[in-house]
């Protein structure tokens, strides 16, 4: 039986110089990880989108050996809380409130 693995995007511990982004995508990409830096550096001179687009891909993208991403970890804990559930249900009330009094 062939085992077939699937390529995953992931942030890497090797080879990172921050958090792994550009090493992780390089490796999932095939391409050298300095050509990604070399473009979030121009992003982020022309810009400044390449430290956004590099913190929303450390949000969402996992580390090696990690199940979610910091992201979805996030929304986990939030979801968990009492608080926010509140003030979701909250929410909901007033939207439904507000649409049945239009």
């Amino acid at each position: 039986m062939e085992k077939t693995t699937s390529k995953q995007l992931r942030r890497t511990r090797e080879g990172r110089m921050i958090a792994g982004v550009c090493s992780g995508a390089g490796r999932y990409l095939g391409v050298d990880p300095n050509i990604l830096r070399l473009g979030l550096a121009i992003f982020t001179i022309f810009g400044g989108a390449g430290v956004a687009l590099y913190a929303i891909a450390w949000l969402l993208i996992p580390e090696e050996g990690a199940e979610k991403s910091v992201a979805e970890d996030l929304f986990k804990k939030a979801s968990d809380s009492p608080t926010v559930q509140d003030a979701v249900q909250k929410t909901k009330a007033t939207v439904n409130k507000n649409r049945t009094s239009v």
